[in-house]
């Protein structure tokens, strides 16, 4: 090859190798779908063969029903804990999970994590209920790319959700 087909080459990998290195920040961020929200069904550990599920239980002892669009979640001597799969945002903004079901014992609360579960973003304490009850965790996403929204109880708890879904408010911090 000719020196200026080698200098041409070298130099459209060069470019190449700083436009990815320039872009690759906004990889991680959310998909034109997810752009504004994300609704998260209500399967656990395993999908229906349509859908991916887009929880896993993180305690060895609890047991998870679904039926007609209502998952419940049930400890008996351990608590229980359910996590969701990471979920993108925007870093800095702020962002609100918003669920609706029911608790029948204290002692039950919903945390908004980074994706490695080493930060806690926000915290809700549920409370008991015989009705449904619609429960709203604003949060600011920091500097996190991926969150993950956890649910846990202790032992004897049970949960019921009929909806779950993460919602983008598109405010800067601080959020309220």
């Amino acid at each position: 090859m000719s020196r200026l087909v080698n200098n041409s080459l070298a130099l459209v990998l060069a470019v190449s190798w700083l436009g990815g290195l320039l872009l690759f920040p906004r990889a991680l961020e959310p998909g034109r779908a997810d752009l504004n929200g994300i609704e998260l069904n209500l399967l656990v550990d395993r999908g229906d063969g349509r859908t991916q599920n887009d929880w896993f239980s993180g305690s060895p002892v609890m047991r998870t029903q679904l039926s007609e669009s209502v998952l419940r979640v049930k400890s008996h001597n351990a608590g229980f804990q359910i996590l969701s799969r990471p979920l993108p945002v925007f870093a800095d903004e702020c962002y609100a999970v918003a669920a609706r079901g029911r608790v029948s014992t204290d002692w039950t609360s919903l945390f908004v994590t980074d994706e490695e579960l080493r930060q806690t973003l926000g915290m809700l304490d549920l409370s008991p209920s015989a009705a449904d009850t619609e429960w709203r965790l604003v949060f600011d996403s920091g500097g996190e790319r991926r969150i993950t929204v956890v649910f846990t109880g202790e032992q004897r708890s049970v949960l019921e959700l009929e909806r779950v879904s993460l919602i983008r408010l598109g405010r800067r911090s601080p959020c309220a």
